[in-house]
């Protein structure tokens, strides 16, 4: 447990009170959670066996204590792995493991683990005060994980010894806290110094700063709707760093794209350029920030994560880096760098000094990649939780919670284990046969009972499933223990890939919920899927560990809807619904209907669409953006795009960031009129800015509903159970979400001015329609639905040209 403050009741568990040398090995070859299963079944097996010696032995011994030090109370647990209860003493026995080599195992002096005497020590000293000063005699068992070799090692208790260093112990906490009080009110004189000024006066954006600082002195979250040019990244953010300055709390900005991150990142600035110690970071995955030409984290490999906690601690790295109140993967990477470290893993030792945290929605949510060293807890409630573009999140967290088992991979690593000599690869491959068998099952079942269909629902037997992984994951930690014994050097082990893959199915698999549905994909030799439709129990037991959540975007509506499928509690949620900062007569939004650009009619409407768009970008020169459902469509109607007044900028599938920004460095600098062509969703629509002439047009082609296939299917069967409203959920309320966002890209400031132009008969549906945001009509006039474009487009820019 961490450490818990209340007053001056102080809570902690004995591990607490440990020092760990910083020179303990560091294995990045071992995964972290085979270590601990190893650990688990080692003190299991440990004491089973000690449990035979007829009731003497009681394994998981609680021990809870209080001790009043100086103002402060101390609230001791703990639970000792094994006591042997005599007639005149109890014998304590400490279960450790470790992973050496034979040899050195035989050689090893206790001295080497420190920690492991100390927790040992405070142990008896807690059951000795728990059963009235009786006699305490306490032992160390090491377990070598390698072979199961055993070590008793005989720990000399002495009381008061113990005793001195328990004291010394509460006062260095005692210190600690004292010095955290003293921070804390030295922020908070501080804080009222720095003026957290915004570049301008936004009612709504004034509004939206009020809501948040509500909801954080109510500990409640806060969605909110904010449209484009509200600010909202600064509404969000100033209210938040005040309250967690204030409150000795930590914020963590969340986004769904790097662009975010730097609005993040530009907004803070300011704040530590007037002198806020706010330590800030952004955070970047361990792929981008290696060093090396191959990315593989193996200390026989990597120079930077050899020795890795040793060096760090005598390279004085971390108070360097701390000097600086802003630290990026470019800082950290170049000085890590020179003292040869790995610059992720100098990142993660920098998360506890950390105030600001940005990144990627993986790692709060992502059971994959969630940061363990800040949420290894259930209470998150020291931090305060920004979901930027919060629309995304819940496509992101179905796909955490979407596995899937290739039959051909199965088939490939079976066949590689068979031809294997070493007794472990024989052992790994009669595992893995038990999976290829399941699946075979399922092909052989779709060509029987499915045929020409390409996927069919199916049940899994968890039993099976459950035997075979057991067998595979104690089969598969004898292969690490055996590739650390020969030394062997896998880059990217597809064993050790599959090895998490089906972690992952398994693990999901047994959540018993009408939210996740099993399929089998029969084409490709053969995939199994398990879809969550719907992500919002898990989403939500997430969001409720914090202090309070942001939820914002542009596009949260309808509210009710999003707040259900993202999981957020209706007891513990506000709503903000914000008008646009900007003048509606700045925009005039034409809907063209007649035109039906549903997948059948669209090569036929092809034409009359590129006409429509050649004839309204023709009126006024300049920028035009033209968004699609998808590049398909987006090339058919391109093939009629001949006669244009403007050069054509495409959008290519996979296009890199660098591409992006130099097709708006074009919009912004080249005088001549373009038109982007580009998709909705994708790296144009969302998160980036069109400012003042980079563009005077966006023409939306269709809404982007997404395209009809067996799980869009499911999750409309789903919805429609669930609450009757499975179209709507399934494809109608995410692709007029795309639409909305892809139409913010066009009045980003107060002087912005131009058309929206949103072509296709099912945007005059009032199923559609009355999904486009409140503040676009504001007056009868404000959208228009006509098939005479043409003349409604020249009289807004005659309009603006008398103006």
């Amino acid at each position: 447990m961490a450490i818990r403050v209340e007053d001056n009741d102080i809570f902690l568990a004995v591990r607490d009170l440990v020092h760990v040398p910083p020179d303990q090995p560091f294995i990045s070859s071992f995964p972290l959670p085979q270590r601990g299963l190893l650990g688990q079944k080692a003190h299991k097996h440990v004491q089973q066996s000690k449990q035979q010696h007829f009731g003497l032995f009681h394994k998981e011994v609680a021990v809870n204590q209080t001790y009043p030090f100086q103002e402060f109370t101390f609230h001791l647990q703990g639970r000792i792995d094994g006591v042997y209860q005599l007639p005149d003493r109890l014998e304590i026995e400490e279960i450790k493991s470790v992973i050496l080599r034979p040899a050195e195992f035989k050689r090893l002096k206790i001295e080497r683990y420190p920690h492991f005497s100390e927790q040992l020590l405070f142990y008896g000293y807690l059951l000795q005060d728990q059963f009235q000063g009786i006699e305490i005699q306490t032992y160390l068992i090491l377990i070598n994980l390698i072979n199961n070799q055993q070590r008793k090692f005989p720990i000399a208790y002495r009381r008061q010894a113990v005793e001195r260093l328990l004291l010394q112990r509460f006062a260095e906490i005692r210190q600690r806290i004292l010095e955290e009080r003293a921070e804390l009110a030295r922020r908070r004189a501080l804080i009222e110094k720095i003026q957290f000024v915004l570049p301008e006066e936004r009612p709504q954006q004034q509004e939206m700063m009020q809501a948040v600082e509500q909801a954080l002195k109510e500990g409640s979250h806060l969605m909110a709707s904010a449209p484009t040019g509200t600010g909202k990244t600064a509404a969000a953010l100033f209210p938040a760093i005040r309250f967690a300055y204030l409150n000795n709390k930590k914020v963590f900005f969340t986004t769904s794209k790097t662009t975010q991150q730097r609005i993040a990142v530009e907004t803070v600035l300011p704040l530590i350029a007037q002198g806020l110690p706010l330590k800030t970071m952004v955070i970047t995955a361990s792929q981008k920030m290696c060093l090396n030409d191959v990315y593989f984290c193996h200390e026989a490999f990597c120079p930077y994560i050899k020795q890795y906690k040793e060096r760090l601690l005598s390279s004085n790295l971390l108070p360097e880096l701390l000097q600086n109140d802003f630290l990026d993967s470019a800082l950290i990477s170049s000085q890590a760098a020179v003292h040869q470290l790995c610059p992720f893993e100098v990142s993660m030792d920098l998360l506890p000094h950390v105030d600001l945290l940005i990144g990627d929605y993986n790692y709060v949510f992502d059971p994959a990649a969630q940061l363990r060293r800040l949420f290894l807890n259930k209470d998150f409630s020291d931090w305060i939780l920004i979901i930027d573009e919060a629309h995304n999140l819940y496509e992101r967290g179905m796909a955490y919670l979407s596995p899937q088992v290739e039959r051909l991979r199965l088939i490939e690593m079976a066949n590689f284990t068979s031809q294997q000599k070493a007794k472990v690869y024989r052992e790994l491959h009669a595992a893995l046969q038990m999976f290829k068998s399941m699946l075979d099952q399922l092909q052989e079942e779709g060509e029987i009972h499915h045929e020409n269909r390409q996927h069919f629902l199916t049940q899994l037997d968890l039993t099976n499933w459950d035997e075979a992984f057991h067998q595979f994951e104690a089969t598969f930690i004898r292969y690490l223990i055996y590739k650390i014994r020969t030394k062997k050097l896998i880059i990217d082990d597809p064993l050790e890939n599959l090895y998490y893959q089906l972690r992952r199915f398994v693990r999901v698999a047994h959540f018993e919920d009408r939210a996740f549905v099993t399929y089998f994909d029969a084409y490709d030799q053969g995939v199994l899927h398990i879809l969550c439709c719907d992500p919002a129990h898990y989403l939500g037991q997430t969001i409720d560990r914090f202090h309070s959540v942001i939820a914002m975007s542009a596009t949260l509506d309808p509210m009710e809807f999003y707040r259900t499928i993202l999981g957020f509690s209706a007891e513990r949620t506000r709503f903000l619904q914000l008008d646009s900062p900007f003048p509606l007569e700045n925009r005039r939004l034409i809907i063209v209907p007649g035109i039906s650009t549903r997948y059948k009619d669209r090569l036929k409407n092809a034409p009359k669409i590129a006409e429509i768009i050649t004839r309204v970008t023709a009126i006024q020169p300049g920028n035009y953006l033209v968004f699609f459902p998808s590049f398909d469509f987006l090339q058919t109607v391109n093939i009629f795009l001949n006669r244009l007044n403007s050069e054509k900028i495409i959008q290519k599938p996979g296009m890199k960031a660098t591409e992006r920004d130099e097709v708006l460095n074009r919009l912004r600098h080249e005088k001549q009129p373009h038109l982007l062509l580009a998709v909705m969703g994708g790296i144009f629509s969302e998160g980036v800015d069109f400012t003042g002439d980079m563009a005077i047009g966006v023409i939306v082609v269709s809404p982007a509903l997404p395209q009809v296939s067996f799980e869009r299917e499911l999750l409309r069967h789903y919805y429609q159970e669930t609450y009757q409203m499975g179209e709507e959920y399934a494809y109608i309320y995410p692709g007029m979400n795309k639409v909305i966002q892809a139409v913010g890209r066009l009045i980003r400031t107060a002087t912005d001015k131009g058309i929206v132009l949103l072509i296709g008969d099912r945007f005059a549906d009032e199923r559609f329609n009355l999904l486009l945001p409140e503040y676009w009509f504001r007056k009868k006039d404000d959208v228009i639905i006509t098939m005479d474009y043409e003349r409604e487009v020249r009289k807004f820019w005659q309009m603006l040209n008398v103006s």
